[in-house]
């Protein structure tokens, strides 16, 4: 595989691709992307920043996301870093315009991002219920994908 600088075609075409996940990356340059038959990794200083269509906590963590956040309790983390979905009594806030299936980024009580996941029903009904599990995980610290980099 060999790293390249996109084009800015192929540039406005990633914009594309965050603004779907309610991402704004303009303040990102020099985007790279590198591809195989199995991955497509976009780099940006070094770091990947979205891999095979979904964001990555390194990206995450770089924008602090300003929508679709849901801040978990310390007793949640560790189940959290070790890839256990989250349930809705670890959940201390979350974004009421969460919608049934956005992606969502999961944040400690610090504010690091440490999951992102899929949101198993909206926001308010998740924090009105308070039982049950609330979002699928997708990614988190140390998982494959953080691991590979």
């Amino acid at each position: 595989m060999s790293k390249h600088i996109l084009s800015k075609k192929d540039y406005r075409a990633f914009m594309e691709k965050l603004s779907a996940f309610n991402i704004d990356g303009t303040s990102m340059a020099d985007i790279e992307v590198e591809t195989n038959k199995k991955n497509e990794v976009y780099y940006f200083s070094g770091k990947p920043v979205f891999y095979n269509g979904m964001p990555t906590l390194y990206l995450i963590n770089y924008l602090k996301i300003k929508t679709h956040n849901v801040t978990v309790d310390n007793g949640a983390v560790p189940h959290l870093l070790n890839g256990s979905n989250l349930f809705a009594p670890g959940i201390v806030d979350m974004d009421p315009n969460i919608k049934k299936g956005d992606m969502v980024f999961i944040k400690n009580m610090e504010g690091l991002y440490i999951a992102i996941g899929r949101a198993n029903d909206s926001g308010d009904a998740i924090m009105s219920s308070r039982k049950g599990e609330a979002v699928e995980i997708l990614h988190y610290l140390n998982d494959k994908v953080m691991k590979e980099f």
